[in-house]
């Protein structure tokens, strides 16, 4: 069993961040992500997905992005564990961490698990999970060139999504419960120019087909209508990972997500969050400047503890 200061728990922009101002502490600390670092592109800003506010870099790609993330890590000789923390508890004044095949310990943790993607539940949709319907299109995208397809959400992540399937050649429509889309000026813009048609106030509550999706069953301001289609992408929105801060009995607020005041930490002593499980604006600079924050703190909060003891 190792003992560490320091674990963190997700290696998206905040973990990395937190990863690399530890090392730069001289704390000793395991980085644990039992996917591979920096996979949250993939269902949020992947290469179809332009960052255009983080500082020092034009209209870069998701994808690139996190991958001068990774290099900096690389080049720094971090790489984290690749491990899924399956449980964590308190213990005296140690936090025990369960990696499945093993234990550690460690004197403080910050907690970077994110968030989720919201499931479409409506009759059928299980049916066709993985074959018809998706919650990220990077890699799926391609199958439906030519052929009609739904994204189900109208805010910023459904719009680059219906975006994305225009440009490759799908027959898209955007479905929003809303009365008009809740994306960026520019988003709705592209999606004028691209004329890609959007029903508004609308919802989808049944999909059918045998093998494969045929029809799904929209509810509109004109009634019930039954439409051919052959693909669904969610983009319906996110919910924080919060199963490891409700076993360290951390604050939560009343949509799921840590609690953290001005330092980023929690209601529990040595236990910090930072990037979107915090609930804060969701975006990559403010996860990365959050990770950094939380780094700090529970570096102070560990000095000060070793001089007491």
């Amino acid at each position: 069993m190792e003992k560490y200061d320091l674990a963190i728990v997700g290696a998206g922009p905040a973990g990395m961040s937190a990863a690399l101002n530890a090392q730069n502490d001289n704390l000793r600390f395991v980085l644990c992500e039992f996917q591979e670092e920096g996979w949250f592109p993939r269902v949020s800003v992947d290469s179809h997905y332009t960052v255009d506010n983080y500082l020092g870099f034009n209209d870069i790609s998701g994808s690139e992005l996190i991958g001068r993330f990774k290099q900096h890590l690389v080049n720094n000789g971090i790489s984290a564990d690749r491990s899924c923390v399956r449980d964590a508890k308190q213990e005296e004044n140690l936090f025990s961490i369960d990696l499945g095949d093993r234990k550690e310990v460690a004197e403080s943790i910050i907690l970077c698990t994110g968030t989720k993607q919201k499931k479409l539940e409506v009759p059928g949709v299980d049916r066709f999970l993985g074959r018809s319907v998706f919650y990220y299109c990077a890699s799926e995208g391609d199958q439906f060139v030519g052929k009609k397809v739904f994204v189900v959400g109208g805010r910023n992540t459904g719009a680059v999504t219906a975006v994305y399937l225009k440009n490759l050649g799908c027959d898209v429509e955007i479905i929003e419960k809303d009365p008009r889309l809740n994306c960026k000026d520019k988003y709705a813009k592209k999606i004028s120019e691209l004329s890609i048609p959007v029903r508004a106030s609308s919802q989808i509550v049944s999909l059918d087909g045998e093998e494969r999706l045929e029809i799904a069953s929209i509810q509109g301001p004109k009634g019930l209508e039954k439409v051919t289609t052959e693909g669904i992408f969610v983009c319906i929105g996110l919910l924080p990972n919060n199963d490891l801060a409700r076993k360290l009995n951390v604050g939560l607020d009343d949509w799921g997500y840590v609690r953290v005041d001005n330092n980023m930490a929690t209601n529990v002593p040595g236990v910090y969050a930072a990037g979107d499980i915090t609930g804060n604006l969701k975006q990559i600079v403010v996860a990365a400047a959050q990770g950094s924050i939380a780094e700090y703190n529970a570096n102070k909060f560990l000095r000060q503890k070793w001089k007491r003891e």
